[in-house]
């Protein structure tokens, strides 16, 4: 059954005069074939085409085109330089691009059944024909690179996003502040909140406040407090007035003197500038400079982040106050008997008010804790504002598509009427998205037909270090006398250390904290603590270089490379390129500790193609220390890493290279731009896992799990002059 989902979406991108244009576009996603027409029922489609393998979804936010707020994604081909032939669609509601976008996403993640995969010669060896399945890998210095597109529209974004980058770790000490050191739990209380770590205080206007329990409470810090609320409207609408920075904000936000947008860095980023109001006795008037950054979450929930930044000059006359992390979470509840809908909301608050009341102390002054408990009451302002207003009282309706099952196989009256052949050489030949002739009639603006692949791919430049040519069959089995080597001999630049208290250190967490599909959770949804995990982490590297650093398994000198010789050895490893002042490389290296089952998961894994792969591979990520802002960004839930950022495989003879490209995602960026900038106060978790989806694919099993303890962006090993 293939899934299809129809409906009104505007369409925008750059015009020939040199604007934008945003129309609006009918657009029908039938299993992995996408077309667009101006209106429904049209039978010149302006767009139609095939999603393959390389095809990508990208949540490209909140964007203001033309005088229209838009929740847009950004469809593309990862092997095709011309931006003109990425697809920019939007919608007005959050909640219906959101299930545009997991009906892309759902799609791209599905295998493709047209075209077979083609086995890559310097992977496969005729010794390893009895397994069954090709070998599929980018391992080949000399394959072609996959690169992603860059949009005129969205070019400048991305500049500005690696931008933005390049300042996060060099503000002030001050505003690299952290909360005090928690540890991590998956205790979770009934309002959405970390039970072990709040502590109600009062309550209040019908809010409750909270305070961050803390082992070591100093009586000269602000504490960090929590206002939570319930709102009777949807979760969308609530996300939309706490973003919207117009008019109306003056109708429930009591603190505030007047505010603007000054940069858009990305539809998830931008900085705002706040004036709050005077009303403190003889206390100046402050003022706010905040990098915000947003995201929605599967379940419907919204986080808003804000953190002080010095992009704006200090103002004659105010003070400047600084909040180190804060936002709101946005939660939908489940609705009432009459259908209304309710929501859940959180304002956070981690802040210094600056001057001498706060040279003071919280203990002398009360004037800091004031302005924060005000800031803090704006949710019953927010509440009130949506009581008065005659806001929907239904759950909101997605009225301009609608979601379907139909079959895989087509009628064929119906492929005739719309022209279309399905065949495996037609599919594989069939340009994406092509478009008709009438398209400048509506877009005015030049959208070929989509070239092919190999025609659009360029070369890049070589590594810094050789990439070894591998002669050797690829090593599936491990040798069950493998425990003979000293795997502490392997190590690599930054040092292991303990799981407390490490500093520019790796180690291994306890993996019973993170939790997978049980072998029951196809029927009960319940999840269970791992058990140990598949892989051993024996060592970490933190590399920097002036390019992108891919293939690091296969540079010479490498921890891999090293161990060549020790026979029954299979290397996993993991490298996260983080673009940033450099191109940085956050890497893994975890070898097997067992046999690779031959049919196993993990086994179709290795031997699959990159589409099972991309639709397989997650991580769990967690914060066991860092502030709030951080924890909450970056959460504990599971994030299909395939489906999200750029992804290459690198198979060797005894290695399996995972390069992720984190840059190429604008909610990873955020989410970045929010980590970096307290990356040296903060323990970061990851645990690496390959998702099932039947019974004989469960129950689930962690890759390998590694922590990273206060790294140090200095200690980076720079690759570029080796």
């Amino acid at each position: 059954m293939a899934s299809t989902i129809e409906g009104y979406l505007y369409s925008f991108g750059p015009s020939r005069q040199g604007g934008v244009y945003c129309i609006q576009t009918f657009c029908v996603l039938s299993g992995r074939h996408f077309s667009q027409c101006r209106h429904k029922g049209d039978l010149v489609t302006l767009r139609s085409g095939i999603l393959d393998v390389d095809h990508r979804v990208e949540d490209t936010g909140r964007q203001i085109v033309n005088d229209k707020v838009l929740y847009t994604l950004r469809l593309y081909n990862v092997t095709v330089t011309d931006a003109k032939k990425e697809v920019l669609v939007g919608a007005l509601n959050s909640e219906e691009i959101a299930e545009w976008l997991k009906a892309f996403t759902s799609s791209l993640g599905r295998p493709f059944e047209f075209v077979p995969a083609e086995p890559c010669p310097s992977t496969i060896s005729p010794a390893y024909a009895h397994l069954g399945e090709q070998f599929v890998g980018d391992t080949s210095p000399a394959a072609s690179p996959r690169l992603e597109p860059e949009s005129p529209m969205f070019h400048w974004q991305r500049e500005k996003s690696y931008a933005s980058l390049t300042t996060i770790g060099h503000e002030s000490p001050t505003l690299a502040k952290s909360s005090s050191s928690q540890r991590f739990t998956d205790l979770q209380s009934t309002d959405g909140g970390q039970a072990s770590k709040w502590k109600l205080v009062r309550c209040e206007n019908g809010l409750r406040f909270f305070k961050e329990a803390s082992s070591f409470p100093f009586v000269y810090k602000l504490p960090v407090m929590k206002a939570v609320g319930v709102v009777n409207a949807p979760a969308d609408q609530i996300f939309n007035l706490i973003m919207d920075y117009g008019p109306e904000r003056q109708q429930w936000d009591h603190t505030l003197e007047c505010a603007s947008v000054i940069e858009v860095i990305d539809g998830h980023s931008d900085v705002v500038y706040i004036r709050l109001r005077q009303d403190w006795g003889f206390s100046r008037q402050r003022d706010l400079c905040l990098s915000r950054y947003w995201k929605r979450e599967e379940s419907g929930a919204y986080s808003v982040f804000y953190r002080s930044i010095l992009k704006h000059p200090l103002q004659a006359g105010l003070v400047r106050a600084y909040i180190h992390s804060g936002g709101y979470v946005v939660t939908p509840l489940k609705t009432t008997g009459g259908g209304k809908p309710r929501t859940l909301v959180e304002s956070v608050l981690e802040m210094d008010a600056a001057g001498w009341s706060s040279l003071l102390g919280a203990g002398f002054s009360s004037y800091p804790a004031q302005l924060r408990d005000s800031l803090l009451r704006v949710v019953a302002g927010l509440r009130e504002h949506v009581a008065a207003q005659r806001f929907n009282s239904c759950v909101t309706i997605i009225k301009r598509h609608i979601l379907e099952e139909y079959p895989e196989v087509y009628p064929e009256d119906s492929l005739q009427a719309a022209n279309l052949d399905f065949s495996e050489a037609a599919v594989s030949n069939v340009p994406f998205l092509s478009t008709s002739d009438d398209i400048e009639e509506f877009f005015d603006a030049t959208m070929d037909q989509f070239s092919d692949s190999s025609e659009s791919a360029h070369s890049v430049s070589e590594p810094t270090l050789p990439i070894v040519e591998h002669h050797k069959p690829l090593r599936i089995k491990v040798r069950s006398d493998r425990g003979i080597y000293d795997l502490s001999k392997f190590r690599g630049n930054v040092v292991r250390g303990p799981l407390q208290g490490g500093k520019h250190s790796f180690s291994e967490p306890d993996s019973s904290v993170f939790l997978l599909q049980g072998i029951n959770s196809l029927s009960t949804g319940s999840r269970v603590p791992a058990g140990q995990p598949f892989c051993k982490l024996i060592g970490m590297d933190w590399f920097k270089s002036k390019d992108r650093i891919d293939h690091v398994a296969g540079r010479s000198r490498s921890l891999v490379q090293r161990a060549c010789s020790k026979e029954g050895l299979f290397f996993f490893v993991v490298n996260l390129q983080i673009p940033y002042t450099s191109h940085y490389s956050w890497v893994f290296y975890f070898v097997t500790e067992e046999e690779i089952v031959e049919g196993s998961l993990l086994h179709r894994f290795i031997s699959g193609d990159d589409t099972f792969r991309n639709s397989r591979l997650s991580l769990i990520p967690a914060i066991p220390e860092g502030s709030w802002i951080v924890r909450q960004a970056v959460g504990t839930k599971s994030v299909p890493l395939g489906q999200i950022v750029e992804v290459k495989y690198h198979v060797g003879f005894n290695y399996m290279e995972i390069d992720l490209n984190l840059g190429s995602s604008g909610v990873v960026r955020g989410v970045l731009s929010l980590v970096f900038g307290y990356i040296s106060a903060l323990v970061v978790d990851m645990a690496f896992f390959i998702r099932g989806e039947t019974a004989d694919e469960l129950p689930e099993r962690l890759i390998g799990v590694g922590r990273c303890s206060h790294i140090q962006l200095d200690k980076a090993v720079d690759l570029s002059a080796t």
